[in-house]
């Protein structure tokens, strides 16, 4: 159960979960639902068929937590509260805070400390590479998407990345294919013409998850790694799997259909 504490920073209330045994790594093995509760009210965690048992993945809507993320937001640090202040759109800016609320209190409720007194970075680079944030004085990998009005959080005691997209639209759809892998160029060239924003989406997906876990971004071409643009992924990098997620329906003004993929260091 939720206490309250207070921040070390501004002495404001903030939410804290209770510390909990660590949830045990299992390279492998099948997905077991971790026994958390969610750790932000009306946050879902999503099922990761494949994935290990460590790797728990949560879904939020930002409209739902925009009172929520602004009654905590004192758990953000300098660094985020300038970057939320910088964005221009009102919109932009609630989606971030909601955003970065969520994935605090997601990392507090897996490490059991203060979400204020979590530490997120300095990111450390690899060659070549986009910096990758981590969080310091905890070995808990994590990785955070947003799209539209939805929110994913993942978690893990091993390197990952997770991506959500909103559904193109044909036109930039058509756009993205020449980008992509020749092999992934050809399966979508042989597919009617209104399934491929659907799979286009997908596969950017994919893509993306790849290169946030690998720490690459788009240093990396995304003509270089094959992800496949079928209904399995394919496994392009060793030592990477890449994993499709299933998104409930989406509900509210916002019902956009989205595609997720999230990405886990393996043996």
């Amino acid at each position: 159960m939720a206490a309250t504490t207070r921040s070390r920073r501004t002495g404001t209330a903030c939410s804290r979960t209770s510390r909990r045994a660590p949830i045990p790594a299992a390279p492998g093995e099948p997905v077991v639902v971790t026994t958390l509760p969610p750790s932000v009210p009306g946050t879902v965690e999503l099922p990761v068929p494949g994935a290990p048992a460590d790797v728990r993945v949560v879904l939020a809507r930002v409209a739902p937590l925009i009172g929520w993320a602004e009654s905590v937001r004192d758990c953000l640090d300098e660094d985020e509260r300038k970057r939320a202040a910088a964005f221009r759109h009102e919109s932009d800016r609630r989606r971030f805070v909601v955003a970065h609320c969520v994935l605090r209190h997601e990392l507090a409720a897996r490490t059991g400390a203060d979400p204020a007194s979590l530490r997120l970075g300095p990111p450390v680079p690899a060659v070549g590479s986009r910096p990758k944030p981590r969080l310091e004085d905890h070995a808990l990998h994590f990785s955070l998407s947003h799209s539209g009005d939805q929110v994913l959080v993942a978690t893990a005691e091993r390197e990952v990345g997770v991506d959500v997209e909103r559904l193109q639209d044909p036109v930039a759809a058509e756009q993205v294919v020449p980008l992509l892998h020749p092999a992934e160029i050809i399966a979508l060239r042989t597919l009617p013409a209104a399934d491929r924003p659907a799979a286009v989406t997908t596969v950017w997906a994919r893509k993306e998850s790849l290169l946030k876990a690998m720490g690459s971004g788009l240093f990396r071409e995304p003509s270089v790694d094959e992800v496949g643009a079928g209904p399995v992924p394919g496994r392009p990098v060793a030592g990477w799997r890449i994993l499709d997620l299933a998104l409930p329906p989406a509900t509210g003004p916002d019902r956009a259909e989205s595609r997720a993929a999230l990405t886990v260091r393996v043996p």
